[in-house]
């Protein structure tokens, strides 16, 4: 069972964005289970909520301590890949609001497309950065500090996020971006259903680690990661068919429209401007791909928990995540071509420029002290 784990695993994300699409066109095809599924509640706690906490669990669980431990090292390029993930987006989403207020002529409709794609932008980095970048040769540790850290501080920069979204003159968008902004629920929401399931997840790996002589982790940690990759296309097919629900009910083009451009404006605005930004910077190859990532990947499921939570499952609000979301897969699997760090020659004994140390006066690292 567990070779077949890990080799559907490393086959469905080879092909993250094949699945995603696919799992896009199922929700569309069979949007009437998953509306039973999305309306099912009990005490005010929906599916995608738990699907949300078991996601975040199991991508504490497959953090290593060893990886933060090198993320913390360098609390540098920790703190500029918090600027880029978070100030850009906030900075990008400014211009698409009067973008979204132009071209749709009813403003409500339009405040809340601005309103979801607020919620978007204010999340925390998705854990699919790390995937992305290892086909990129992005920074590992780097990117796993980054979905981290964001994550954990997501009570406090969510709130922040969506108040430095705020326009002064949008009226009654920013009533509403100040109340979510200054609300108790968003940071709650936060608290519960995303910082404390990961670092629950962190902790129950370290309580794990000794268990068995450390085999019920090492059995765990391949069917966790399927059951993490499986949950997400999961929630990304229950979103796809939330959206086509409410477009069969309520078939508005121009809105549809307007949301998936403005989806993928504010999507591809980030990457854009962190990849520039990272262009010129000291920086090695590997930490300028994560940053750029971590640009425009962010967690949109737990962008639609909280739409769902707060609004309802409101299409207008929806529309622009379920697009956001689809624009930053795609968006991905045509970046490895752009940001692949290429590969540094090593030197030949043919090199008269550089000297090549023989063996014998290389210092001997095989003894153990």
């Amino acid at each position: 069972m567990r070779p077949f784990c890990t080799a559907l695993d490393r086959a469905l994300r080879r092909r993250l964005a094949a699945a995603t699409v696919a799992a896009c066109l199922l929700g569309a095809l069979l949007p009437a289970a998953a509306g039973e599924i999305r309306h099912c509640r009990a005490a005010g706690v929906t599916v995608p909520m738990l699907m949300l906490v078991a996601a975040m669990f199991i991508g504490g669980f497959e953090t290593r301590a060893a990886d933060v431990g090198r993320a913390l090292l360098r609390p540098g390029l920790l703190l500029a890949g918090l600027g880029v993930a978070l100030v850009l987006r906030a900075v990008v989403l400014l211009g698409a609001e009067r973008a979204a207020a132009g071209c749709w002529p009813d403003v409500r409709e339009a405040r809340w497309l601005v309103v979801g794609l607020a919620l978007t932008a204010a999340m925390p980095v998705a854990g699919a950065a790390q995937t992305w970048g290892a086909r990129v040769g992005g920074d590992a540790p780097l990117g796993l500090g980054l979905v981290l850290v964001t994550t954990l501080l997501s009570p406090l920069t969510t709130p922040l996020g969506l108040a430095l979204a705020e326009e002064p003159e949008s009226g009654g968008l920013r009533r509403v971006l100040d109340a979510l902004a200054h609300s108790d629920t968003t940071c709650r929401f936060m608290a519960l259903w995303v910082a404390l399931p990961c670092l629950a997840g962190l902790l129950a790996r370290r309580a794990t680690r000794g268990l068995l002589s450390g085999r019920l982790r090492a059995a765990l940690l391949p069917r966790l990661r399927l059951a993490g990759l499986l949950n997400a296309l999961a929630l990304t097919y229950l979103n796809a068919a939330g959206v086509a629900r409410e477009i069969v009910l309520r078939p508005e083009p121009r809105l549809v429209a307007v949301a998936a451009g403005c989806g993928a404006l504010v999507c591809a605005g980030p990457f854009l401007a962190g990849w520039l930004a990272t262009r010129r910077s000291p920086a090695a190859p590997a930490a300028r791909t994560t940053l750029t990532l971590a640009s425009g990947l962010n967690n949109t499921s737990a962008a639609a928990a909280l739409a769902g939570a707060q609004f309802g499952g409101h299409p207008a609000v929806l529309l622009p995540i379920f697009f956001y979301g689809a624009a930053q897969q795609v968006l991905a699997s045509f970046l490895p071509g752009l940001l692949r760090t290429p590969a540094t020659p090593l030197p030949t004994c043919g090199d008269r420029v550089v000297e090549v140390p023989t063996p014998r006066s290389l210092p001997d690292f095989t003894r153990v002290w």
